[in-house]
């Protein structure tokens, strides 16, 4: 079957919030230079990219199962194999723009790539917009505002550029939003409530390579972090045992960002993952409960740990 000419504009699989709103308003970007683009996306969007989505009433962006139909496909917030789970072909990408400091830029042949260190891809697709002083819709704009706000923890996470805030209040001119926003979509991702909890760790769940070690971090980032960790540790540390078995892991953690009290809270069972945390972070465990002062996220831990296991 002959493939289509327009381009595929996705993200790695199961995408967060970041990586919804940068390819739903790359493809808009595309399409209103005269380039014929789709926005698509593999697997099912976090869930604080579906209450933005149910909020402003957008309609979302269609769910594909694999990139076959596709010759050209551009990757926002997204620049390594693993996120795309065999799903999105590497040969056919043609263009990269992400923020990841660790990054599999170069198995991406035919790519044009942008890689640069803001706290969100968001900044960089609404960058876009301004430098070409091109019109953007109100969904395209809420939902990148949305992703800035989320991913630079509403501008205190030490991953916040100039650049992210300078897009933010950009995008903020286009809309009507209040002034308690961010307080909105922060309560909207901490329900950890039954089995959601289970359901929000295996989304926000990241698997790395380092020094011949399969290391998973699950992420969350809400409010109520230390009454989680005090009435559901057990709870917490079954699953990360699941996850390890099933995806053949050699350590994982979970790491809470705190949004209220701005500290981090990390669970974990793997003694040598608590020595490193120790170590690079100056958290203070308890048994598998460690806690830290200061946000730090998960894009931040990473080289860290690199550079401490590869000495």
């Amino acid at each position: 079957m002959e493939k289509t000419k327009t381009i595929l504009v996705t993200c790695y699989v199961n995408p967060d919030l970041d990586g919804y709103a940068g390819t739903f308003a790359y493809a808009e970007f595309l399409n209103r230079r005269d380039r014929k683009a789709v926005a698509g996306i593999v697997g099912e969007p976090h869930a604080e990219a579906k209450y933005v989505l149910d909020k402003f009433k957008i309609n979302p962006s269609p769910i594909l199962s694999d990139s076959q139909d596709y010759s050209e496909i551009i990757l926002v917030d997204a620049s390594d194999l693993n996120g795309l789970a065999g799903k999105i072909e590497p040969d056919k990408i043609i263009e990269i723009i992400d923020h990841r400091q660790i990054n599999e830029a170069d198995k991406f042949p035919r790519a044009n790539v942008q890689i640069e260190l803001v706290g969100a891809a968001a900044t960089l697709v609404a960058e876009k917009f301004m430098s070409a002083q091109a019109e953007i819709s109100q969904e395209a704009a809420i939902l990148l505002y949305s992703a800035i706000i989320s991913n630079t923890l509403n501008f205190r996470a030490g991953v916040t550029t100039e650049r992210d805030r300078i897009a933010a209040a950009w995008l903020r001119q286009q809309l009507e939003v209040s002034d308690d926003y961010w307080k909105e979509l922060f309560i909207a991702k901490s329900d950890t409530s039954g089995d959601k909890l289970f359901k929000l760790m295996a989304s926000e769940s990241a698997v790395f390579e380092i020094s011949g070690q399969r290391l998973s971090i699950v992420q969350l980032e809400l409010i109520g972090a230390e009454k989680l960790v005090g009435e559901r540790t057990v709870e917490i540390l079954e699953i990360l045992r699941n996850f390890k078995t099933e995806r053949q892991l050699d350590c994982i953690f979970l790491t809470i960002i705190e949004l209220e009290k701005e500290k981090n809270y990390f669970v974990t069972e793997d003694l040598n993952l608590k020595i490193t945390l120790e170590k690079i972070l100056q958290a203070r465990f308890i048994g598998p409960v460690g806690v830290r002062e200061g946000m730090i996220m998960r894009k931040q831990i990473i080289p860290l740990i690199k550079a401490e296991w590869e000495k």
